[in-house]
C-alpha cells in the first residue's frame, strides 16, 4: 500500500468525520440563535440603589429595572449610559452583549469543522487521483 493510498483514506476518514461534526454544530448553530432570538441595542444607566447596584433602560415606551448580576457587577461600573441590549418581545429582559456565547461558540466550531472537512476533501481526491 502506497503512501498516497494511506494519505487518501486518512483524509476520507477526516473528511466525513468533520464534515458531519460541522453539519450538525451548523444545525445547533441555527438552532441555538432562533432560540436566542432578536436582541435590539438600547442604552442602559447602572444606579446605586439601597439593595446594591441596579440597572435601569428605556424599552417598548416603558421603564424597566433590575438587579444586577454578579458577574456583570464585575464589568459595568455606575453612573453613565452603558450601551445595552433588550430582547425584542421581552423587553423587560436585557444584558450587555449582543450575541450569546453558545451559538458564537457552535458558529465557530461549525466554521473549524467544516474547513477541515474541505481541505481534507481536497487532499483525499488530489491523492486519490495521483495516485
Amino acid at each position: 500500500m502506497g503512501v498516497l493510498i494511506v494519505i487518501a483514506l486518512v483524509s476520507e476518514v477526516v473528511a466525513w468525520i468533520t464534515l458531519v461534526g460541522g453539519g450538525l454544530c451548523l444545525l445547533a448553530f441555527a438552532f441555538a440563535r432562533i432560540v436566542d432570538g432578536t436582541w435590539e441595542p438600547t442604552e442602559a444607566v447602572v444606579v446605586d440603589a439601597a439593595d446594591g447596584r441596579r440597572v435601569r433602560w428605556f424599552a417598548e415606551g416603558e421603564f424597566h429595572e433590575r438587579a444586577l448580576d454578579d458577574e456583570e457587577r464585575l464589568v459595568v461600573e455606575p453612573g453613565e449610559a452603558q450601551p445595552a441590549f433588550t430582547r425584542r418581545r421581552a423587553p423587560d429582559r436585557l444584558r450587555f452583549e449582543p450575541d450569546s456565547p453558545l451559538p458564537r461558540a457552535l458558529g465557530g466550531l461549525a466554521a473549524i469543522l467544516l474547513s477541515i472537512g474541505l481541505v481534507a476533501t481536497v487532499a483525499s481526491t488530489v491523492a486519490g487521483l495521483i495516485d
